[in-house]
Formats: C-alpha cells, sequence, structure tokens
C-alpha cells in the first residue's frame, strides 16, 4: 500500500511593503512636519477671508448686471410727457385747464405711427411722487398737479421722428416737455459699469493677495524646514517629491479655507437678501441669483484652492532651484 507524501502547510507571510522614498504604505503620510505650527491656521484663515470677498464682489457685480437690465430693459423705447402745472408765464393752470391739454395729447399721441401705447398717470401716483419732496402738508386739492403721460414708442423710432413728435405735442401746450431719460439713464449705466469694474478690480487684488500669501507662507515653511529637504535631497528625493508635498499641505488648506469662506459668503448674501426684501425698495432687484450664477460661486473655493497649490508649486521648485 502506498503512501502519499503530505502536502506542505502553506506559511502566512506577513508581507511587508518596501519603505522608498516618496512612497506612503497604506496611508498617505507627510515626510515634512508641514501640518504642524502655527502658520497653517492663519494661512487657512486668510484664504477664508480672501474668499469670502472674492464671493461678495462677484455677488455685487451680479447685482449691478440685473439693476443695469431692469432700468434699461425697463426705460427703453419709453418717455414721459410731462404737461406743468404753469403756462409759460408762470400762472398756475386750474385743474381743468391740465385736462384739457392732457385730452389734446392722448389724442395726438393716439393717433402717432411711431406711439405703441400712452397712458395718463393717475394724480394719486403723481402725488407719491412728489410726497417725499413738498410732504403731505402741501399736497391738497386746491394745489394743482402736473399731468404726466407715460409713452410706449416703436423700437425703430428715431430722432427726427422724436422731434416731429415733440412739436406735434406743443401745438397743444407751448411748454409740453418730453423726457427721453437719456441723459439720465446714460449717466447711471455709466456709473453702475464704473462699479462693476471696481468689483472686478477687487476681485483681481484678491487673486494677487491670495499669490502673495501662499507664496510666502510656502517660503517660510521651507526656511524652517530647510535642513529636512536637504536630506531628503540626499537620500535622493526628486524636486517633483518634494514639490508635492508642499502642494498636498497647501491644497488641503485652500480648500478648508475655501469652503469655510464659501460658506460664509452664502450666508452673508441670504441675509442681505432677507434686508433688500424687507426694504421694499423698488428701484432695487431681487436679490436672486440664476442656477449658472449659484455654480460660478460654488467654484470660488476651487479656484482658490487651484491658485493655492499652483502658486505652491512654482514657489517651491524656484527655492529648490537655488539649492546646491
Amino acid at each position: 500500500m502506498t503512501t502519499t507524501p503530505a502536502k506542505p502547510k502553506k506559511k502566512s507571510f506577513n508581507l511587508r511593503r518596501e519603505r522608498m522614498l516618496g512612497r506612503a504604505t497604506e496611508k498617505r503620510r507627510y515626510d515634512l512636519p508641514l501640518n504642524k505650527g502655527a502658520g497653517s491656521g492663519f494661512l487657512m484663515v486668510l484664504i477664508a477671508l480672501m474668499t469670502f470677498l472674492a464671493m461678495m464682489a462677484v455677488a455685487a457685480s451680479f447685482t449691478l448686471s440685473a439693476m443695469t437690465h431692469r432700468w434699461s430693459s425697463g426705460l427703453e423705447n419709453r418717455v414721459t410727457v410731462e404737461i406743468p402745472a404753469t403756462d409759460m408765464d408762470g400762472n398756475l393752470r386750474d385743474a381743468d385747464t391740465i385736462n384739457d391739454i392732457a385730452t389734446k395729447a392722448l389724442s395726438i399721441l393716439h393717433a402717432h405711427p411711431a406711439v405703441i401705447d400712452s397712458q395718463r398717470m393717475a394724480d394719486a401716483e403723481i402725488r407719491k411722487l412728489v410726497e417725499p419732496w413738498l410732504g403731505t402738508n402741501l399736497l391738497n386739492d386746491t394745489i394743482p398737479l402736473p399731468a404726466l403721460i407715460t409713452v410706449a414708442l416703436r423700437p425703430d423710432t428715431d430722432a427726427p421722428t422724436m422731434g416731429q413728435l415733440t412739436i406735434s405735442l406743443r401745438s397743444a401746450a407751448s411748454n409740453i416737455r418730453v423726457d427721453t431719460h437719456e441723459e439720465w439713464l446714460t449717466d447711471l449705466l455709466r456709473f453702475t459699469g464704473a462699479m462693476q469694474l471696481g468689483a472686478l478690480m477687487i476681485s483681481l487684488v484678491i487673486g494677487v493677495t491670495t499669490v502673495t500669501a501662499v507664496a510666502g507662507a510656502v517660503r517660510a515653511r521651507m526656511a524652517v524646514h530647510r535642513a529636512d529637504v536637504e536630506l531628503l535631497h540626499i537620500m535622493g528625493a526628486s524636486d517633483g517629491y518634494i514639490t508635492k508635498q508642499f502642494q498636498r499641505h497647501a491644497l488641503i488648506l485652500a480648500l478648508k479655507g475655501g469652503l469655510a469662506g464659501a460658506l460664509a459668503g452664502a450666508l452673508a448674501m441670504m441675509i442681505t437678501g432677507w434686508v433688500s426684501g424687507e426694504m421694499g425698495a423698488a428701484i432695487l432687484p431681487d436679490f436672486t441669483l440664476s442656477g449658472g450664477q449659484i455654480a460660478l460661486l460654488c467654484l470660488t473655493p476651487l479656484l482658490a484652492a487651484a491658485i493655492a497649490t499652483t502658486t505652491a508649486r512654482f514657489t517651491v521648485l524656484r527655492v529648490l532651484s537655488t539649492f546646491p
């Protein structure tokens, strides 16, 4: 009877990965103690503040853009016809005379081919317009108010047509005024454009400040750990590996600071929107953001992280180029 040889028992080996320089075993780790020290916290707070300011500047630019669109779209191809409460000699007109002139002006406007629509404003609306300047005590039925007519024109209405319309209206009263809103609207749009440019300049300053702060923090860290960096060089670590250490450190700090700044910015915008809603000012637009605008604001922390990582990389490589 033949016996089969017993199979050798498999030995259990505790395989240990060789710790090569620049490779982590199971958990990512720093070969340089970059996560220790007070400078990391300061840089994170600074990035949070920069992210907060950048979000507020971008949100302000969005608000100014909405305000410009609202004002321009609301007054495009529109004019206001004013029938003054006084005649050419400065004498007050009575209410019946103003009503007769307004009726004639409306008939002229309805017959003109460039006019789409014309409506006379009610006396109650006019009183609300002049109440902040005259007060409620001076506004009574005995004081005549000027008549105002809002006119919607065709989009292709040119300056000669407007001149002919003005001449036709002044046949009803020689001192009728036709306000095209062009002069003050141009100044207002120029002002909002300057404000938007200011918001863009603030964003650029914030970006430059972030680059400068990260570069300074990285240089300070390399000065503190210069001996460790030189030791890694002697042991064969490449510039790329040392650079990745600082890049990862800057990325983590920037993401933490950027998220904190973004949350603070979102809270500030919510409070601002609530306060503006409580004000009820008709001249201001709603502080509501579209989906695309919200997406752009959400990219602010990622942009801060990208700036910090790129700055850390080029700063480390530049400093390493000076090493022997």
